[in-house]
């Protein structure tokens, strides 16, 4: 048995295999209840009463059909169904009809694809799983993501493929660095600006004054440029649908009035610039991972929200213009010492 949220009004749905009896004898059938409620929890219990009542119907069915069988000197015919399957290639729409997968998740699922050397989902073993993901040699965190994305794809499709659990399930989870990442110093983004070459110089100003992703940096359009307001659907939230209203710092709109609106996006390259252009901008300004944290694109984010705070924007003012939920994952991002330094000015 399993529970699925479907429908515009979210109610959760049961699924669950039951035995009848036909005339040809006993078969069993997929069954599908909409048990009218958006709780998990008491969805859950209505789901172990319907999993209780399953079992006895079928055990009542198959007695049934036994006692017949016993009285007309019969046997007891069983017209089992057609296993499910479901093909690889054919997962992602699926699994779209059920819930909004994610772009990263979309693509973990397309790599998984192209290097998995089996046609249907039930041809997946745990172990054909492992030897996958280890072939792979990713990073902790990586390996992490990309594991519990293909699980959820799984899990998803359980009834569709037939399948009774996800082979990456038991995949051990592994170890993540310690190493956190750290915002840029406005020393180190003075000297990206003053090195850099476009369209990484007007990138990172715009990543400085926004905390844009790198992604939804070069995917801004000149249609998202609203008078002195940037409004934008990020990437990693897009499933959401959840925009971010970002306003234009003066900063920003001196580097937008000097670009030219030669396409739909504000910087038009190729996706290798955009892949390995920035580790090179970094080895030019001799800037490194130290033991404060490791470097990335990202940690624009991290220096946008640390001076958000250091300004004292309101938190919720910082966590809207971020597209971000809850405060502990802002807080993440921050790297705020003014509080630290007004303790240290005040206490005798």
């Amino acid at each position: 048995m399993a529970l699925r949220i479907r429908g515009k009004q979210g109610y959760y749905h049961a699924y669950y295999k039951a035995w009848e009896r036909t005339p040809d004898g006993l078969r069993h059938k997929f069954v599908t209840v909409n048990l009218g409620t958006t709780d998990k929890d008491v969805a859950k219990a209505l789901e172990i009463r319907l999993m209780r009542r399953a079992k006895e119907s079928s055990a009542e069915a198959r007695a049934s059909a036994k006692i017949e069988a016993i009285l007309t000197g019969g046997t007891v015919a069983v017209q089992r169904t057609a296993k499910r399957r479901l093909k690889i290639a054919d997962a992602l729409e699926r699994a779209s009809r059920y819930t909004d997968l994610g772009i990263t998740a979309m693509n973990y699922w397309k790599r998984f694809q192209r290097g998995i050397k089996c046609t249907y989902m039930d041809e997946v073993t745990s172990e054909l799983a492992f030897a996958y993901m280890d072939s792979l040699n990713l990073s902790g965190k990586s390996y992490n993501n990309m594991k519990s994305a293909l699980n959820n794809v799984f899990k998803t499709l359980l009834l569709d493929s037939g399948m009774e659990s996800s082979p990456f399930d038991r995949l051990p989870v592994r170890k993540s660095s310690t190493l956190v990442q750290r915002p840029f110093t406005r020393g180190e983004y003075y000297r990206m600006r003053a090195l850099a070459l476009y369209p990484w110089r007007e990138a990172i100003q715009i990543a400085w004054w926004t905390g844009l992703r790198k992604k939804d940096v070069f995917k801004l359009k000149w249609s998202e440029i609203h008078d002195d307001l940037i409004i934008k659907t990020p990437a990693k939230t897009a499933r959401f649908r959840k925009d971010v209203c970002i306003p234009i710092h003066r900063g920003l709109q001196s580097v937008l009035d000097a670009l030219p609106h030669k396409s739909e996006y504000v910087l038009p390259c190729s996706q290798n610039e955009i892949d390995r252009g920035f580790s090179k901008l970094l080895l030019w300004c001799g800037i490194t991972e130290d033991e404060s944290g490791s470097i990335s694109f990202n940690c624009f984010r991290d220096s946008f929200i640390t001076r958000c705070d250091e300004a004292q924007i309101p938190r919720h003012a910082t966590r809207g213009i971020a597209g971000q939920k809850t405060d502990r994952i802002t807080d993440l991002y921050s790297r705020d010492l003014t509080s630290a330094r007004l303790i240290q000015s005040r206490l005798r």
